[in-house]
């Protein structure tokens, strides 16, 4: 049995760097080291549309510290969204928003645009038998009263069949992490 993949969302860097593991200190840099690592051993894999989303510039042509950070270790390990397999995937996706029922036309459209990465991160996790991690939340949307919003990664992938996780989730299934019991009494 192969390993398995995991293919992150731009919400995990993004929200990892902005909120809850800040490059600025150094008691985070275990966890951006910890994502090197599954990087570099390719347990993580990341598409070119996710890439281009984290590693885009600001209004002033600025990258910002995650741009760099991902442009030194993803700008030769991205995979490109533009196989045979993937649009085959992609238009399957596609298909499924528009005649599902379950979301409306402004819904849907929202997925259309060649650089917006949801639809393609899914179509790519169902060609690579691959899990997303993404901290999107499903909504489960329903046929009697279909979705105005965006919809979520977690709930068109399950539609699709494709696995999907949390950050905290993804810790536990890395298989790279060691539990162990915190002291809860203080040490000081």
């Amino acid at each position: 049995m192969s390993e398995e993949v995991f293919l992150p969302d731009s919400d995990i860097f993004i929200n990892s760097c902005r909120v809850h593991h800040p490059f600025a200190y150094k008691e985070f840099h275990p966890f951006w080291r910890w994502l090197e690592r599954m990087a570099l051993n390719g347990k993580i894999r990341i598409l070119d549309t996710v890439f281009r989303e984290i590693t885009q510039k600001d209004s002033k042509g600025n990258r910002d510290e995650l741009a760099l950070w991902a442009l030194n270790l993803f700008e030769d390990r991205q995979f490109s969204h533009k196989t045979d397999e993937v649009g085959a995937a992609y238009a399957r996706i596609q298909d499924y928003l528009v005649t599902c029922g379950l979301y409306r036309e402004d819904s849907y459209r929202q997925w259309l645009p060649e650089s917006k990465a949801d639809p393609w991160l899914i179509a790519a996790a169902m060609v690579d038998g691959a899990t997303i991690v993404t901290n999107e939340k499903a909504v489960q949307p329903v046929r009697s009263n279909p979705l105005k919003k965006e919809p979520k990664i977690p709930d068109v992938a399950a539609a699709m069949g494709v696995r999907t996780m949390n950050l905290r989730e993804f810790y536990d299934a890395s298989g790279e992490l060691i539990s162990l019991p915190y002291p809860v009494q203080p040490t000081f």
